[in-house]
């Protein structure tokens, strides 16, 4: 077994509860943090994380957040809306590591099972995110300015 299939293998995925809420919060926050002040700027990321936006999507949108633990540790998340994938972030510590797939693929079978159609959204200048939608055979939809932020997105469909 190569270490990735050995990492892959201790993935347990499992409906998030709202105990979750502090660990997920913290995870988005070092992540948001680390990666999104390139892509959208240092003082929307800034503004985001202090508006309390993120532990309120947590707490509102639980039942609709499935985590991904290693060995009992919270390494990622992924959550669902309609027939989108309306999240997924990945613990800063662990990207690249294949926990991103396997969430995506787990959020790709729950929803094929309701839709024959799937979308998300990423930030367009999100370059790590996007190549790995389009390694994950996504298809680059249309390219829009988020009205709220004016921040420039792009639609991935499958």
């Amino acid at each position: 077994m190569t270490r990735d299939s050995t990492l892959k293998a201790s993935i347990k995925l499992r409906p998030a509860t709202l105990d979750d809420v502090a660990v997920l919060t913290a995870m988005s926050h070092q992540t948001i943090l680390a990666k999104y002040p390139d892509v959208i700027g240092r003082d929307v990321v800034e503004g985001y994380v202090a508006s309390g936006a993120v532990p309120a999507y947590y707490r509102d949108r639980n039942a609709y957040c499935i985590v991904a633990e290693i060995n009992g540790e919270i390494v990622g998340v992924y959550a669902t809306k309609d027939n989108a994938v309306d999240l997924m972030m990945v613990a800063l510590a662990h990207h690249r590591t294949g926990i991103g797939s396997v969430l995506l693929k787990a959020a790709e079978t729950q929803l094929f099972a309701k839709h024959s159609d799937l979308w998300l959204e990423s930030f367009r200048d999100n370059e790590q995110a996007n190549r790995f939608y389009t390694k994950h055979d996504w298809t680059r939809g249309d390219e829009y300015l988020d009205p709220a932020h004016g921040i420039a997105m792009i639609r991935f469909v499958k």
